[in-house]
């Protein structure tokens, strides 16, 4: 089974009133041991997508580095006089991924089974793979991931994806952001998101064409492999094959059902 250690950080969050006041800040539904969710702004963009696995009575919250200042610094603004403790425990906590493999480390990820386990923990895991493993795996599966796809305030939840992969919970009541997320889900039709393509050369960041219509753009490349942000509704218009300006032509990635 291959196992990476993610560059990650962590908090450890606990107090009086802690999952109900964190349940209605974030998009999703503390029900289940391992959650995937985010903090998004009153504009509906994420701020920070991030899981939380409950521990007991108190949350261990793992997000991308890059995201965890501003993440902090609004769950510090929420807080409020709630009795909260929000502390960053990133050098005393490791994350790991494992996927393809049998067993019961860790928490299934709720956004997808195959991608595999999480595992957040104290203990030193010896590991089999590098990170850059599991960033092929996870684009082979064509599953947007925030530490390379995307910035703050950048992005809707359902343009990564998040409302198929088990990121937003539309019937939990209010969450920050809910009045633009909930209008978006209601459309007949997203027409940009996030999908995985891949070609038979290296590939570039660069708009993406059918024909000379511009119908997305590539966001982060690994390789043969890349996240693209895609106009689908451009793309059902079309029967030319996409392809980057140079001419490469790409081959887009199916994004499995959860």
């Amino acid at each position: 089974m291959p196992i990476a250690k993610l560059d990650r950080s962590v908090f450890r969050l606990s107090g009086d009133n802690l999952k109900p006041w964190l349940g209605g800040l974030i998009t999703n539904t503390l029900d289940a041991p391992l959650t995937f969710a985010a903090l998004l702004t009153p504009q509906g963009k994420i701020i920070a997508d991030f899981f939380i696995l409950q521990d007991g009575d108190d949350c261990l919250l793992e997000t991308a580095p890059k995201f965890a200042p501003a993440l902090f610094k609004r769950l510090k603004m929420y807080k409020l006089r709630e009795k909260i403790e929000i502390t960053d425990v990133s050098e005393t906590y490791h994350v790991y991924a494992l996927w393809d493999g049998h067993g019961d480390i860790g928490e299934t990820d709720p956004r997808l089974g195959k991608l595999g386990q999480r595992l957040i923990t104290q203990d030193i895991i010896e590991t089999t793979s590098a990170p850059e493993d599991y960033d092929l795996h996870r684009l082979g599966l064509s599953i947007p991931d925030s530490q390379y796809d995307f910035e703050t305030e950048t992005t809707f939840p359902a343009n990564a994806n998040m409302d198929r992969l088990n990121g937003v919970d539309f019937k939990k009541g209010c969450f920050v952001g809910q009045e633009v997320a909930s209008r978006m889900h209601r459309k007949t039709d997203i027409r940009k998101r996030m999908q995985a393509v891949t070609a038979q050369a290296p590939l570039e960041l660069g708009q993406i064409y059918c024909g000379e219509r511009v119908v997305g753009d590539i966001l982060y490349t690994s390789g043969h492999t890349a996240m693209a942000m895609l106009r689908l509704d451009r793309l059902a218009q079309t029967k030319e094959p996409p392809q980057l300006e140079s001419g490469l032509e790409i081959e887009i990635i199916a994004a499995p059902a959860t």
